[in-house]
């Protein structure tokens, strides 16, 4: 099999400058401009030209996922609803995130088993590590890389306590992006750790 897109490890949730870069495209259509706008004029406020380059290359990857309905919800969203958008952005660029929110935590929660053990995590690498050859060639840094940073995801977005405990805590998604997840694709409401029931119930209600 191919193996898993993991450059999120350049940047974690960053929901402000995902809102930033969503609304310049909304306003011009054109993904030229707002690379012009993030490199050259700076307007997510990052140091060095290297970094800024860098965030734009990752983000348009994670908002391009995004339906155009999806994309548009950033004008006027929450901010809990941008970091939700945001979140739902990385599980569709990211499998490896929605992996393992799907066969990890949404599971373990769906046993009321509660906390996130170090060794979940590995079992799931490893078992991961059978069929995606590139998770065996990483460095050991960029593998204690990956873990921190979607730990760090979570916690942004308020699927655990903190990155130290690793309690999972369903998350909440408003109406408005519950209907724009199931009238797009509906599966990704299990990595906002929905039973099949609880979408099952959402499709009937908004597809």
């Amino acid at each position: 099999m191919s193996g898993y897109l993991l450059s999120y490890t350049s940047t974690a949730l960053s929901p402000y400058e995902s809102e930033v870069i969503a609304n310049l495209y909304l306003e011009s259509g054109d993904w030229e401009s707002v690379r012009e706008r993030v490199i050259d004029e700076n307007v997510v406020q990052k140091g060095t030209l290297a970094s800024r380059k860098r965030l734009f290359l990752e983000l348009k990857k994670r908002l391009s996922t995004l339906s155009e309905a999806q994309l548009a919800f950033y004008q006027g969203a929450s901010a809990s609803e941008v970091k939700a958008l945001t979140m739902l952005s990385c599980f569709k660029c990211y499998h490896f995130i929605y992996d393992f929110a799907t066969e990890v935590m949404r599971k373990k929660l769906l046993l009321f088993d509660f906390q996130v053990l170090n060794s979940d995590y590995e079992s799931f690498y490893d078992s991961k590590a059978v069929s995606f050859e590139n998770l065996n060639t990483i460095s050991e840094a960029t593998q204690k890389k990956l873990k921190q940073v979607m730990f760090k995801m979570f916690e942004q977005v308020g699927f655990i306590d903190s990155v130290k405990t690793k309690n999972i805590q369903k998350p909440y998604l408003s109406e408005e992006l519950t209907r724009l997840i199931v009238q797009d694709d509906p599966k990704y409401l299990s990595a906002f750790l929905y039973s099949d029931n609880e979408i099952n119930e959402q499709i009937k209600r908004y597809q």
